[in-house]
């Protein structure tokens, strides 16, 4: 799949932009009709996104790149190529979550109700952007043996430009972005149900949904990390795997710490 989408002009449009912006749009309209559900107001979000979402995909870059360092330093320019894909997960998480408790503590919001009723939206847009790395090839699991059949339902076919040096003549690679995002959308409408049943009958404390599907998104980042393809196979877990067990001890830290107080 080829970068551009189409030209206006002289000017290129991506797909990985048009994506980011699907995601976006759909997850807003998610978001107001949880927050209408609840009696929330939704207009302080338009102000909330103006921060979030430069702040977001900025950390998510940054976030990547550190990750991926050794590829980027012998060729800086690439960093700012974000229309090529990379996006860190938790970059963005990060970058959310700081701009949303500044913003929410500011001007007095409900900090983890609104975590809450946001969690659908993003979960929604992570289902996407994994899509979208499975159609553009961006993310590569371990190569499946050479004699793979061309009808495997169960492989990603990766075009010779983008297999991995040395490994050119394996056409078949495990597609993990197409496993987390079936996991995303189990976690999604976890999240949604629980929502749904929570507004009619108050069983869980607020924080609750955000926390949980946090610690499921780690978990499954973990996992599936043991399939992500990589050149390295000394190291006992990858970057990646040990931010995902670092972020599952902190968010069951923090649960377990919110439900001391609230008790």
């Amino acid at each position: 799949m080829e970068f551009v989408a189409f030209y206006l002009g002289d000017i290129n449009i991506y797909w990985y932009g048009l994506i980011i912006v699907f995601a976006l749009l759909i997850g807003l309209g998610i978001s107001k009709i949880m927050f209408k559900l609840y009696g929330e107001k939704f207009s302080p979000m338009w102000d909330l996104l103006i921060f979030i979402i430069p702040v977001s995909l900025i950390c998510a870059r940054i976030f990547y790149v550190i990750i991926h360092l050794d590829a980027y330093m012998s060729n800086i320019g690439q960093i700012f190529c974000i229309w090529q894909g990379g996006l860190s997960i938790y970059g963005a998480l990060l970058g959310f979550l700081a701009t949303s408790i500044v913003f929410l503590r500011k001007y007095g919001y409900n900090l983890w109700l609104w975590f809450d009723l946001m969690m659908p939206s993003i979960l929604f847009g992570l289902i996407i952007l994994q899509l979208a790395n499975f159609m553009m090839q961006f993310s590569l699991g371990t190569p499946l043996g050479l004699d793979i059949p061309n009808d495997h339902s169960l492989a990603e076919y990766v075009e010779y430009r983008y297999r991995p040096t040395g490994f050119e003549a394996y056409q078949y690679f495990q597609p993990v972005a197409l496993y987390q995002a079936f996991a995303y959308s189990i976690v999604f409408i976890i999240s949604v149900l629980c929502l749904l049943i929570n507004r009619k009958y108050k069983f869980l404390a607020e924080g609750t949904v955000f926390l949980f599907s946090v610690i499921l998104m780690a978990i499954i980042r973990f996992g599936i990390g043991f399939m992500y393809f990589s050149v390295n196979k000394d190291m006992l877990l990858y970057p990646m795997q040990w931010i995902a067990l670092t972020v599952m001890i902190a968010t069951v830290f923090i649960y377990v710490v919110k439900r001391f107080q609230h008790n």
